[in-house]
């Protein structure tokens, strides 16, 4: 007979690090490639977005809500020509494969 002991503190420690590095990633990720369909006329709506806290990604300006589901348009496709509305949804159906297996590395120990 013998005898197992598992410090689960360590492991825990281990999965955390992985799973905050893989949320940070995919934060990132998601705001890079949705800049690219972000609605563009003057630039303080794409650049003032950021993660509010991990998962959230907020467009801070006040009308980010009505170009994020196409109401009240009022820019050009001249700086983001596949801009539109729904602009997370719309990188997420282009970029999801990349989002997932750059997440199952940071999982598995690696970088993304």
């Amino acid at each position: 007979m013998f005898k197992v002991e598992i410090d689960s503190h360590k492991l825990m420690a281990k999965y955390d690090d992985r799973l905050e590095r893989a949320q940070a990633f995919l934060d990132s990720e998601v705001l890079r490639q949705s800049r690219p369909y972000v609605p563009f006329r003057t630039g303080m709506l794409v650049n003032t977005a950021l993660v509010e806290r991990p998962g959230k990604i907020v467009y801070v300006q006040p009308y980010a809500k009505a170009q994020y589901y196409g109401q009240d348009f009022n820019f050009t496709l001249t700086h983001h020509p596949n801009a539109g509305p729904k602009w997370t949804e719309r990188a997420k159906a282009v970029h999801l494969p990349a989002w997932q297996s750059g997440v199952e590395r940071i999982l598995q120990g690696g970088n993304a």
